[in-house]
C-alpha cells in the first residue's frame, strides 16, 4: 500500500512528495502509475502543473509555490486512494491505463 511519507518544496518549481510502499520507496512502476492518475486530475480540473517521477520514491510537481493551491496536494492523495484501491474508484484506475 502506497502511503506520503513527506512532501516540501525544493529548488524553485518543485514540490517533492515522498512515496513509501510498505515502508520503503514506492518503485518506478507504482509511481508513473500515481503521476498519470494526478496529471490527468490537473488537466481535467484546469490547474497549472504537472506531476512526474522524480526518483525512486520520489514524485514531483512542477509547479512554483506562488502558482499552487492546496488541491494540488489533495489530487496526490487521490491519485494514492487510486493506486492502492483500484476498486473503488474504476474511473481514476482506468485513467492511468489510458494512452495520453
Amino acid at each position: 500500500m502506497l502511503k506520503l511519507k513527506s512532501m516540501r518544496d525544493a529548488a524553485p518549481g518543485k514540490r517533492i512528495f515522498v512515496i513509501e510502499d510498505e515502508g520503503e520507496p514506492a518503485s518506478g512502476e507504482a509511481l508513473d502509475r500515481l503521476a498519470s492518475i494526478a496529471c490527468r486530475l490537473i488537466q481535467e480540473n484546469g490547474l497549472p502543473g504537472d506531476f512526474e517521477v522524480f526518483g525512486v520514491g520520489l514524485l514531483v510537481l512542477n509547479l512554483r509555490a506562488s502558482d499552487r493551491s492546496f488541491f494540488h496536494d489533495g489530487i496526490v492523495f487521490a491519485a494514492l486512494d487510486a493506486v492502492n484501491d483500484p476498486n473503488r474508484n474504476p474511473t481514476l484506475t482506468q485513467i492511468s491505463l489510458e494512452p495520453e
